[in-house]
This record gives structure tokens, sequence and C-alpha cells, in this order.
């Protein structure tokens, strides 16, 4: 039987049926292991992360000078210049003194008033700062208050 298993291995052996070392100078030898070649047979290799988003802050403002003359800024990429443009606003529309009652970022401002006064007040909703705006306004005049205004500076993707 020892005689019939050799020429089966020389058979093996001149039909090339023998697993032999890949050449590692060959191009097929680089394609399959180039990790950026389609015909790449090597493990998983781990997909890199998708980019994270990037967000920029956004701010606003308001100003008012004490007699009923608002400037009220918003998508400011700033606190200075929110701060600035709401009082500049504020002259433009005749007022006096302006200052600035409340500089905000990402998230809503309101102004509840009546005849009396004025209240600014910012929140994560526009809704929440209305109402906290005109409920600090009739607690403290005792009457009626109206939204003056309400709006939002939101923070805005930039990548």
């Amino acid at each position: 039987m020892k005689r019939q298993a050799w020429p089966v291995i020389g058979l093996m052996l001149a039909t090339g049926t023998v697993a032999a070392q890949e050449n590692p100078n060959s191009a097929e030898y680089h394609a399959r292991h180039n990790t950026n070649s389609s015909y790449y047979v090597g493990g998983t290799t781990q997909q890199p992360a998708a980019p994270q988003p990037v967000w920029a802050d956004r701010w606003g403002a308001i100003a008012a000078d004490g007699n009923g003359v608002f400037g009220i800024v918003s998508d400011m990429t700033s606190k200075r210049k929110a701060q600035k443009s709401a009082i500049q606003e504020c002259k433009n529309r005749g007022g006096g003194a302006c200052v600035v009652d409340l500089a905000y970022y990402n998230q809503c401002a309101a102004v509840g008033a009546n005849s009396k006064n004025s209240f600014s007040f910012s929140a994560p909703t526009q809704k929440e700062a209305e109402d906290l705006a005109v409920g600090r306004c009739e607690k403290s005049t005792g009457e009626k208050c109206n939204v003056y205004y309400s709006g939002c500076s939101t923070a805005v993707q930039v990548n």
C-alpha cells in the first residue's frame, strides 16, 4: 500500500494541488491583502464613525429705554453683537437711554407688558418664555398683561 501512496503524492505535486506558500511580491497577494482593494479578503474592518454634527450658538437680546421703546434682535452669532444690535435697534425706534434687559442664546424669549411695566424672560420654549413674562408682569403690577414680543434664537448646524 505504501507503493500506491507515492504516485498519488507525486501526481499532486506535479499538478500543483498542494498548497504552496503565497508569494508576497505578487499582484494577487497585494490585491487580497490591501484593505482598499475590491479583492480584499482579510477580516472585517471597522468603518470610521460618521462625523458628528457641529452646532453654532445663536444669540438674541432685548433692549428697552424704560418708556415703552424696545430693540429686539435674534439669531446673532455672539452675545456682544446681539446686545449692541438690540441697543441700536432701540435707538433707531426713537428710544433714549436704551439698555439691555435680556441677552439669551439657544432658547426663546418673551416680553410681557401692560401700560405700567414690562418684563423679559427666556426659557427653553416660546410658550414657557411667554408664560413667565406675562406671569411676572401680572404678579408685579396686579393688572392684566399681554405678550408684547416672543421669539427664539436656536443653535444652527454648521456642518
